[in-house]
């Protein structure tokens, strides 16, 4: 707004009046743009009335009512439920409601998985989602979440870091219940998935349902290396195949409902990866389910889905249900330690990966497309899961091969991280191959996901392998200098001796410039792969080792991703090049000013080294160094022949 000048009499007195009417104008609109935005952006409902469920004080032994869930298909059927007590504080806030289940089968099958979330009803008013169960006895007892605290917890967005160590909660019963002929008066509440053999004094034991996690076109090494990250958040990894397609027309219509199927996935595309639980209560767009948590994230996004049950797999500990997603309805937002919860009609935003695999020389291209979730703590995971996945669908790696890889990671108001690079060598073989081959894209999204800086936003995921039969390594064996004393300004030459793999040995011819200002001393002249020189170059600078800043991770990252490992590198360190200060790099000062602020404790300066380096193009990947060392001098005696 404008600024008035003072102007005397009525003429400032009228633009005042008029400036504050403007002003007054102005601040309508904008008070009715923000309500119109609110409510475009709010729910249309301020929650499920809470006439509609029970509050936890007012649940007793002895109620009875029914739950709804899925044993096959999409058809919703319901069993009984007797309420047999209520336990107070398992967690903190967090209280469970005992209850025996029958009818179904489940006498026979137990609880299962899969059924976490299944609602329950009492006298028409909603108690609570199946949450847990009892895996060493044979009656199905149930521990139920009360959705009281589902959408307390809902509300209030709380995130719990899961402890894989978690001590057993032990909660008394004011009325002993009775289960298989024997009366228990504690029921020990354990919140983790390892299942523990309970001692006499543990009473009943409750544990949490595992949740069954379908894999359509992973393969069993690939599920095997994602199970163990998420092993600790109750995830039960299994093989499954995606819903036929006649399946998915009779079922194209299927909507969410109470006791229904309902998936999370974590990627999508030509490979599905989702946690199947059931739908415990719809209140308008708002859908909550599982009566636990996916992984304890608090705010999230994953896609929200429909879903279909197989069958039920029977096991001697915990059965579970054998399904497949159907179809994407809206959004899960909420990831809290009493459920899940999302709203229909949104979209979860993912990132995109493409990966496409040449499995050798003639052979056509092979490209796959997936979405994966973009959650903190499974990202990097993910990632690493469906690249490792992509090749493994090619079969068995050999136990002799070189991979030719390029990848490149798409940011958001960012140059693109590339990494081009040729693979091979014992770590490189076999089974093992596909991770240790795809391990440094893992590392990059994990270093850009968590850096305490400031978010990092990754627009996409482009890689391109090209796996060629045979090992293409060559052993550094030794080098020589054609001398060992040499002036500043000097050309160091050496012949270095290579042993490829399986192959004759190899002499090549290097040089290295050294500069005209060069002090005299003694120097070691290193040849080494390019790895171990660009693992020395980052530990020669402080803000590289230890980055005070996102500039500074990014330039660390893009000298780790430059290396190239058919390069073998003549690398002669220097030390005291420069200072570290204040987090700015300061290379290439005199020796005399190194020696000031790198002694001055006031300064806090860390000295930084570094190195003269050339490059020497090879046909194979370079392993191992060796170093010799040599002398500069500007007195060097030349002979005379």
């Amino acid at each position: 707004m404008p600024v008035v000048p003072q102007l005397p009499g009525r003429k400032n007195c009228e633009l005042q009046n008029a400036n504050f009417e403007f002003a007054i104008c102005i601040l309508h609109f904008a008070i009715s743009l923000l309500t119109i935005f609110l409510v475009r952006t709010s729910p249309a409902q301020a929650g499920p009335d809470p006439a509609s469920y029970w509050q936890v004080d007012d649940v007793r032994p002895g109620l009875k009512g029914f739950g709804r869930t899925v044993m096959k298909g999409t058809k919703v059927e319901t069993f009984d439920v007797e309420v047999l007590g209520v336990l107070k504080n398992t967690s903190p806030g967090r209280d469970m409601i005992l209850c025996r289940l029958s009818g179904l089968g489940l006498e026979k099958t137990g609880v299962i998985a899969g059924m976490s979330g299944s609602p329950i009803y009492v006298d028409g008013k909603l108690l609570g989602a199946v949450a847990f169960a009892w895996p060493f006895g044979k009656e199905p007892i149930a521990g139920v979440t009360p959705f009281s605290q589902m959408q307390a917890f809902v509300e209030s967005f709380e995130r719990r870091d899961r402890v894989e160590t978690k001590t057993p909660t032990r909660v008394g019963l004011r009325n002993p219940v009775s289960v298989q002929g024997q009366d228990f008066g504690v029921v020990t509440v354990s919140e983790n998935f390892e299942p523990v053999a309970p001692k006499p004094e543990d009473g009943l034991w409750m544990m949490p349902l595992r949740t069954p996690l379908v894999a359509t076109g992973f393969s069993e090494h690939s599920l095997r290396l994602l199970g163990e990250r998420v092993r600790s958040a109750g995830l039960l990894p299994m093989q499954g195949g995606g819903a036929s397609a006649s399946v998915r027309d009779q079922e194209k219509n299927a909507s969410l409902e109470p006791g229904g199927p309902l998936a999370v996935a974590m990627v999508v595309g030509d490979f599905d990866l989702s946690g199947i639980g059931t739908v415990t209560h719809i209140d308008g767009a708002r859908v909550y389910g599982w009566g636990h948590p996916f992984f304890s994230s608090g705010n999230c996004e994953f896609p929200l889905m429909t879903g279909y049950i197989h069958t039920i797999y029977p096991r001697q500990n915990v059965s579970f249900k054998m399904g497949s997603p159907l179809k994407t309805v809206g959004a899960i937002n909420a990831d809290v330690s009493t459920c899940i919860a999302g709203w229909l009609g949104r979209t979860a935003d993912m990132l995109p990966v493409h990966m496409t695999v040449v499995s050798g020389p003639g052979e056509s291209p092979k490209s796959y497309h997936v979405e994966v979730v973009r959650q903190r703590g499974l990202i990097a995971a993910l990632v690493l899961t469906v690249l490792t996945n992509a090749v493994d669908m090619e079969g068995e790696w050999p136990e002799e091969m070189t991979a030719e890889l390029q990848a490149r990671i798409q940011l958001e108001g960012r140059p693109d991280i590339v990494i081009k690079d040729t693979f091979s060598g014992a770590s490189y073989s076999g089974g093992r191959a596909p991770q240790a081959l795809y391990s440094q894209i893992a590392a990059a999204v994990n270093l850009l996901t968590f850096n305490p800086y400031k978010p990092v936003r990754m627009e996409r995921i482009e890689c391109e392998t090209h796996l060629i039969s045979g090992r293409q390594t060559a052993e550094i064996e030794a080098i020589a200098l054609d001398s060992e004393t040499y002036s500043p300004g000097d050309t160091l030459k050496a012949t270095v001796y290579l042993l490829p793999y399986k192959g004759a040995r190899q002499r090549l011819p290097v040089t290295l410039q050294l500069p005209a200002d060069l002090p005299e001393g003694s120097y070691s002249a290193l040849v080494c792969d390019d790895l171990t020189n660009v693992r020395r170059q980052i530990h020669d600078n402080p803000n590289l080792s230890s980055p005070q800043s996102l500039d500074q991770i990014f330039e660390a990252l893009n000298i780790q991703t430059s290396v190239q490992r058919t390069h073998l590198i003549v690398r002669v360190p220097l030390d005291g090049v420069g200072v570290a200060l204040d987090g700015n790099s300061l290379p290439d000062l005199p020796p005399s000013m190194v020696q000031i602020l790198g002694n001055t404790r006031k300064t806090g300066a860390q000295t930084m080294s570094g190195a003269l380096v050339s490059r020497h193009k090879t046909s194979w990947v370079i392993q191992g160094s060796e170093s010799a060392r040599f002398t500069v001098t500007k007195n060097k005696k030349v002979s005379v022949p």
